[in-house]
């Protein structure tokens, strides 16, 4: 099966490199969104402009653009939003490392393709 494309992969492509610099970032999300979609047609994807949280009854793991997995927190008071599983502050920006909103993942690290068991 082939892997899932990461933004840094939709950089390289034409599409993407022919795009002006103004739109060249929400270009690549738009990109490899389209990718997973066509070479995953059996797994579920979200765009940056998907802001309908799928709830309860979506998936409990996603994966964004960089392929950094991302769970969504089943209790307490941040219960509903999404936290990076793995977080390094070394490796990722600070907001990572803060509970999310199915809105804020969306936005900020799209495209998000639900995770399954061969992704780990």
């Amino acid at each position: 099966m082939a892997e899932l494309t990461t933004l840094a992969d939709a950089y390289d492509l034409e599409r993407v490199r022919t795009t002006p610099a103004a739109g060249l970032d929400a270009m690549a999300q738009v990109a490899a969104y389209e990718e997973r979609k066509r070479t995953h047609p059996d797994r579920s994807h979200w765009s940056l402009v998907d802001q309908n949280d799928p709830g309860d009854d979506g998936p409990t793991e996603v994966l964004d653009g960089d392929l950094d997995r991302w769970k969504r927190i089943k209790s307490g008071p941040d219960r509903g939003m999404w936290r990076m599983v793995g977080f390094s502050s070394s490796r990722h920006e600070a907001r990572a490392g803060e509970p999310q909103t199915w809105q804020q993942l969306a936005y900020h690290y799209a495209p998000l393709t639900e995770a399954t068991a061969e992704d780990r």
